[in-house]
């Protein structure tokens, strides 16, 4: 078999591997699954798993890194495509679109942050250097940016002001809102907007 043969047939099972451990994670908790089950369940031999996945934390890693680079291509796609909107329009959707990312993915995020054995911190790299945070602080601190220059916005400090947007609505901030105040999702996101991102902008 070829390299490339061989690369793609283990691109399908570690596909085949995240896509089994986001089913079972999803209905039973991770707590709740075994790697064994996951092996099982995903047709993979118990070898071939653990080479590619030593634990849990492993998993969980790589799952988040596909659901944030899916985020990342959307905004992407978003700017690309909505030039003509203000900069306030462009900075609210990019916060909805993060909300609804954590809305979408909420069962993993909770189940991760729930379990002090399952937290992903094995991981060299701290939350703020990791590449999705760093993209979304770029893009939103560029946004304010384009907002200051255009005297639409107040002279605020746009990188510092960044940073405490996207601490705003961290997901367990969110995991909160929905599970102990109730609150759904189009309500955190005009809250969210009203409270925070109107407030900088000059009307």
């Amino acid at each position: 078999m070829s390299d490339r043969s061989l690369r793609r047939n283990d691109d399908k099972i570690s596909a085949a591997i995240l896509q089994t451990t986001e089913s079972l994670f999803s209905k039973y908790g991770v707590e709740n699954v075994s790697m064994h089950q996951i092996a099982k369940t995903a047709n993979v031999g118990q070898g071939t798993m653990y080479r590619r996945y030593a634990n849990k934390g492993d998993l969980c890693m790589d799952l988040m890194k596909d659901h944030f680079q899916d985020l990342q291509d959307s905004v992407r796609r978003f700017l690309e495509s909505a030039e003509s909107l203000s900069v306030k329009e462009r900075l609210l959707a990019v916060f909805q679109e993060l909300i609804q990312f954590m809305e979408k993915h909420m069962h993993l995020f909770e189940t991760i942050q729930s379990s002090p054995i399952i937290r992903c911190e094995h991981t060299k790299t701290t939350f703020y250097k990791s590449p999705p945070y760093v993209f979304m602080h770029s893009v939103i601190a560029s946004l304010l940016e384009e907002a200051i220059r255009s005297e639409t916005a107040r002279p605020v400090d746009a990188d510092f002001t960044a940073h405490m947007l996207m601490a705003s609505i961290n997901p367990k901030v969110y995991i909160f809102l929905k599970k102990e105040k109730g609150y759904t999702t189009d309500e955190i996101i005009k809250k969210f907007s009203t409270t925070f991102l109107e407030p900088l902008f000059i009307e």
